[in-house]
């Protein structure tokens, strides 16, 4: 199949839909930010992360670790070597925990509001930008993508034309 050729086997939609998933916004990006849980301790001992990120304690340990708030909140169980325990947080604070067999073991997550946009200088022009209905832009995300797809595999055709004709 000359190179030509193999264009006209790949239906526009699924061209399209290649295109959107790999471009597609995904609003704020949450990390996951690891905390190992070695020599008898929490690596590091104090994390701050975004609301909305995920810590993930793994013990590297041969002994049995938690990783527990100190409030009760959360509480990861028994961890043995290897094992792992994610938690995602959504409230902004400082968050004290240790390990329940071995509470001179502690640990401190600090979880942080996103970062405000900052409001445009004195003399600039004004946000004048609407939001989004709910849900909406993916779907105009790909409807713009179908369309640049579909134009571009037009030109394809119009210029294999052209070339053709001399």
């Amino acid at each position: 199949m000359t190179r030509s050729n193999a264009w006209k086997r790949i239906p526009l939609s699924i061209a399209a839909a290649a295109l959107l998933l790999a471009s597609a916004p995904s609003g704020s990006r949450a990390a996951t930010h690891a905390v190992d849980i070695a020599d008898f301790a929490f690596a590091p001992a104090e994390l701050t992360i975004a609301v909305g990120d995920t810590v993930t304690w793994t013990n590297r340990d041969d002994m049995i670790h938690t990783a527990t708030g100190v409030t009760g909140a959360w509480d990861s169980g028994d961890l043995a070597l290897g094992e792992s325990y994610s938690l995602t947080f959504t409230v902004p604070g400082t968050y004290d925990y240790l390990c329940t067999p071995h509470p001179s073991m502690t640990g401190r997550i600090i979880v942080v509001a996103a970062a405000a946009t900052p409001a445009p200088s004195s003399g600039g022009l004004p946000n004048v930008a609407m939001p989004a209905a709910p849900g909406s832009t993916p779907l105009l995300v790909a409807l713009g993508l179908i369309a640049t797809v579909a134009a571009a595999g037009l030109a394809f055709r119009v210029a294999r034309v052209r070339a053709r004709r001399g």
